[in-house]
């Protein structure tokens, strides 16, 4: 399991996902790990299979070019369709390391926000499993965003009669009676006890008119990494919206993170308009993904 969580540090050192986390998704019994290794027997490449998804498929950068990944994804979809499985997906199924295959440009066409990509990032994987018959399953982008909170200087916005605090014990219930209003797959986030007392790495920010939670937000102090703050699970009640309280959630949450001494934040497993939303508040996105997908006959 150590060689697997090495070779995944080596091939996508963009995205952000607890270490933690990592571990226990790479050692659970259910998944399957197709390995390819050199004459010393040192793993250079693997596909990581739950299901009917491929978790994770690489190769070590100084061994592309053979046939290698090929090899690997032949037999990743050999396995899936003996399990049968009439499709395959590639990142984001019951669980991810990564929402689907990081490149560096936009997989969807349309307008977007300035993007700033990490340096060294490419596209190369999506052409190659373009290749090999797939395609972007999603109808908009699906991207990660970074700010630099040492930058950080967006000014809250006016929104008149709309009061913004940390949450308390007694608010879990009124905040989620707002998610279930404007985006209800949210809620069961907001159920978590632990995000209203005040004691660990994430707690939820809201927005009040008089004593109704109009508007929501998570905010995580270094919950994925050491330094790294981000928010997230933004929602406004629909009575509420065209009211700029999402925009400034974020920009107050985001506030909170600098003020805590963080020195960046991040934004995982977003997409298409959450671009604008969260670039008002100067977050650029930092990578995109090719959310692949096939059928198999």
């Amino acid at each position: 399991m150590n060689e697997l969580f090495a070779i995944y540090k080596r091939n996508f050192p963009f995205c952000v996902r607890d270490d933690s986390l990592v571990l226990e998704l790479l050692s659970d019994d259910s998944i399957h790990v197709i390995p390819a290794r050199d004459p010393d027997g040192k793993l250079i490449g693997v596909s990581v299979i739950e299901e009917n998804n491929i978790l994770m498929l690489c190769v070590d950068a100084a061994r592309r070019g053979r046939g290698i990944g090929t090899g690997l994804l032949e037999a990743s979809e050999k396995h899936i369709r003996e399990q049968g499985f009439t499709s395959v997906t590639v990142g984001a199924g019951k669980h991810y390391l990564m929402p689907g295959i990081p490149v560096a440009s936009p997989v969807w066409p349309e307008t977007l926000q300035p993007d700033a990509v990490y340096d060294g990032l490419d596209s190369d994987s999506a052409a190659f499993f373009r290749n090999h018959g797939y395609t972007h399953s999603w109808d908009c982008n699906c991207f990660d965003m970074r700010l630099d909170l040492e930058e950080y200087h967006a000014a809250p916005l006016e929104t008149p009669g709309i009061t913004y605090r940390w949450a308390l014990p007694e608010d879990m219930e009124k905040a989620a009676a707002c998610t279930d209003n404007a985006y209800e797959s949210f809620t069961k986030y907001y159920r978590n006890p632990e995000l209203y007392t005040g004691r660990g790495k994430q707690r939820v920010f809201i927005a009040e008119c008089s004593d109704q939670v109009v508007g929501t937000l998570i905010v995580s102090f270094s919950a994925e990494a050491p330094g790294l703050g981000s928010v997230g699970c933004t929602a406004v009640h629909n009575d509420y919206r065209g009211r700029k309280i999402a925009t400034n959630l974020v920009i107050l949450g985001t506030g909170m993170l600098k003020e805590a001494g963080l020195d960046k934040a991040f934004l995982g497993y977003t997409y298409s308009g959450l671009d604008k939303l969260y670039g008002t508040a100067g977050y650029r996105i930092c990578v995109y993904y090719f959310m692949a997908e096939k059928k198999l006959v």
